[in-house]
């Protein structure tokens, strides 16, 4: 649990991370010909158009870091069974390895922001019916974006969003189906006790393995209306609230499958009891998870 604790590290920061950057920026997608456009409801609004960006793009970034590292835990589990345990450094170099991805599409797509107003224009335009440029209607909108999506940064931060996660996936299907293989095998030389950790990992990704389902539907969400294929203020307003669901799932899945995460939380309401309730509420709780 040592080395895989700087993974659980990764999960446990970006998704703290996303969810707070989220509420800053609670976008709403308007899809406008080829431009993106996002209105922002949140805080950031109150600041500038380029932090509101900013938050996007840093939301972007972390949500797609995620993805990387639940790779990564995955190869990880099937490297233990394999070939021994990675120590610590090799786990904080694959993860600076993993981030640098990231960390470079944050920079590159956050040069690429289009006027503000340029943008209203554009969506006032394609949207009549809304008549976003009325600010007795709607007051004064805080909306940021790109304002062609075929530019070449743009589009190439849209494939990085969006490609890798069909990939991704398929590849944490493979590693899990080589990693049961050999939990299944009974020539393989485990203790009982190390077998059935390497189990309860193994169904803890699984269920986490669950959760790119989000940004898988969210992805499609996207596309087809970018596209034209639908469109209508739920697709606009759905887009990154599925997204949001990945940083609320993940956390859970980890206190609930992981042990010693299980049992520090455990710990917590029992600390502050008073002696006779302890054993009571913890007895409760068990009962309860």
């Amino acid at each position: 649990m040592r080395s895989y604790a700087v993974y659980l590290l990764n999960f446990a920061f970006f998704d703290f991370a996303t969810s707070i950057i989220s509420f800053f920026s609670c976008q709403k997608v308007i899809f406008s010909g080829f431009s993106l456009i996002y209105i922002f409801h949140g805080p950031c609004k109150y600041f500038s158009p380029w932090f509101c960006y900013f938050c996007h793009c840093f939301e972007c970034h972390t949500l797609a870091h995620s993805q990387w590292i639940l790779l990564a835990s995955f190869i990880y589990r099937h490297q233990v069974l394999v070939g021994g345990s990675p120590s610590v450094k090799d786990m904080l170099k694959n993860s600076v390895a993993f981030y640098s991805m990231s960390a470079c599409f944050l920079l590159i797509y956050l040069c690429d922001r289009s006027d503000s107003d340029e943008l209203l224009r554009v969506m006032a335009r394609l949207h009549p019916e809304y008549h976003y440029d009325d600010d007795r209607i709607w007051h004064s909108l805080t909306l940021s974006g790109n304002l062609s999506m075929f530019s070449p940064i743009t589009f190439l931060s849209i494939l990085y969003m969006t490609f890798p996660c069909v990939p991704i996936y398929c590849a944490i299907l493979y590693y899990r189906y080589n990693t049961l293989t050999i939990l299944s095998d009974p020539a393989i030389n485990l203790s009982p006790v190390s077998k059935k950790s390497h189990q309860k990992l193994v169904r803890a990704l699984t269920v986490q393995a669950g959760i790119p389902i989000f940004w898988l539907v969210a992805s499609g969400i996207y596309t087809m209306a970018q596209f034209g294929l639908i469109g209508g203020p739920i697709p606009e307003n759905i887009t990154f609230r599925l997204m949001d669901c990945i940083p609320m799932v993940s956390p859970v899945v980890t206190i609930f499958f992981i042990q010693p995460y299980r049992d520090g939380l455990l710990k917590i309401p029992t600390q502050s009891a008073p002696v006779g309730d302890t054993a009571d509420k913890k007895s409760y709780i068990m009962t309860q998870l």
